[in-house]
């Protein structure tokens, strides 16, 4: 591999939960019938289902971090429903492909209700829905065409004005919003320990085991450090590191986001937000913050996305960023002056030029998931769902929904892509305003 995952360890998500003792390694040599690359939403479904389908089977998933710990432990928490489209207008082939989506993602979270349920998960899982609001007048037309695509495909939502949004959020910052019922929020990283914990018996799940090589061929051999996994097939579920392991090159990119979670409020910070019920904004500016109140009563505010090739930051890169998470921490919540983060970190989203995702076999033996595009919680648990059923030849409804995904469109090479990257964020955050 070219790139290793390398994420920083203040991710509050992570630091709040217990400490994890020690874990499974890949030392020696191990074989199995299949391997599962990467132990995120994606390839603990994946897991799950090959288990489940082949009880006879040894499903191996190794992981170079510990589980749950790379961007299914560090991203904000929204299990989404649906996601905006970028246009005004949708004709009868846009609207098939967001009914498409609808149903993979609603898959996804129906996946992990189940999984919750069965195994007794404590994530702080909340069926309320997700916002999506805007501060300032320029910024409504977005969130009104959001609301219509929403009334066109029948999908339960409400539009808000800024009274609605301060009695149910605690904050006037937003003057218009859109509540949309089907997401959920949970407390991501709880979420994927709980998952990874959970797994069927014969799954054996190796991690802090990074990745050097993988040999493809008839016979599959994954290379670490310490050890190889030999097996008849490989199902690769490592998201913006899918180009490192030799596939989608020019397909995907990956780009770096930063966070901040403050330390719980007291009764009396409580007090002056309104004790509103936990709730999730998302805003109605592409490069504006995501805001979360949480069921601990914390603050977790995201408000930076950046095109970072080397992946992760240092403590001396997240502290300049976490200076804009105060900043909009400031503006949304005046009336908290004395309250402080405690928790900074990075992580990652992979995104594609036109805004698709990554599925299929890309070789008899090889299988993947991929490229989600900031929502991969949902659509990355069913599409690992569906890449298992795939890789056994067992069929289900939504494996030709995933099959029907428009490829991820070609991307230029480095340094055409720094340079056409930067200019186009940049570009894109000119007019965030008061969204930041």
């Amino acid at each position: 591999m070219t790139d290793l995952p390398r994420d920083d360890t203040g991710c509050g998500w992570i630091n709040i939960l217990p400490p994890r003792g020690a874990v499974n390694r890949l030392r020696g040599d191990v074989t199995a019938d299949a391997i599962v690359l990467g132990a995120g939403f994606t390839g603990l479904a994946a897991a799950r289902r090959l288990a489940e389908l082949a009880p006879d089977k040894r499903v191996v998933v190794v992981d170079a971090q510990r589980a749950g710990e790379g961007s299914s432990g560090r991203n904000s928490g929204f299990v989404v429903d649906l996601s905006p489209l970028p246009k005004k207008t949708i004709g009868p082939a846009d609207i098939e492909s967001y009914r498409r989506m609808h149903r993979i993602n609603t898959h996804g979270i129906a996946l992990l209700r189940d999984a919750i349920g069965a195994h007794g998960i404590d994530c702080d899982w909340s069926e309320t829905g997700k916002y999506h609001g805007a501060a300032e007048e320029r910024h409504y037309d977005v969130l009104r065409t959001y609301a219509a695509h929403m009334a066109q495909l029948g999908i339960d939502h409400a539009e808000l004005d800024a009274a609605a949004l301060k009695a149910r959020l605690g904050t006037a910052h937003y003057t218009y919003g859109v509540h949309a019922r089907g997401a959920v929020m949970a407390q991501p990283a709880a979420l994927a320990r709980g998952l990874a914990l959970s797994l069927p018996g014969n799954v054996t799940l190796l991690e802090d085991s990074p990745v050097e090589a993988i040999d493809y061929g008839p016979t599959v051999r994954v290379r670490g450090r310490d050890g190889t996994v030999t097996a008849p097939m490989i199902l690769l579920a490592a998201n913006a590191f899918t180009p490192d392991l030799g596939q989608m090159r020019h397909r995907m990119m990956s780009l770096t986001l930063t966070g901040s979670l403050t330390r719980p409020l007291t009764e009396a910070e409580r007090d002056a937000l309104g004790r509103p019920e936990p709730w999730g904004v998302l805003s109605a500016h592409r490069f504006g913050a995501t805001v979360r109140y949480t069921a601990d009563h914390r603050i977790m505010v995201r408000n930076t996305a950046e095109y970072w090739p080397r992946k992760a930051m240092d403590a001396a890169d997240l502290d300049r960023r976490k200076a804009l998470h105060v900043r909009g921490f400031n503006t949304r919540f005046p009336m908290l002056p004395e309250v402080t983060f405690e928790h900074t970190w990075s992580g990652l989203v992979c995104v594609s030029r036109n805004l698709t995702t990554a599925f299929g076999r890309v070789a008899p033996n090889v299988f993947l998931a991929a490229c989600y595009n900031a929502g991969g919680v949902s659509k990355g648990t069913a599409l690992g769902d569906a890449l298992a059923h795939l890789a056994l030849g067992s069929d289900m409804p939504l494996l030709a929904d995933a099959l029907a995904l428009a490829p991820p469109a070609w991307l230029p090479p480095r340094p055409f892509l720094d340079l056409g990257a930067r200019l186009d964020l940049a570009r894109r955050r000119r007019d965030v305003g008061a969204e930041l």
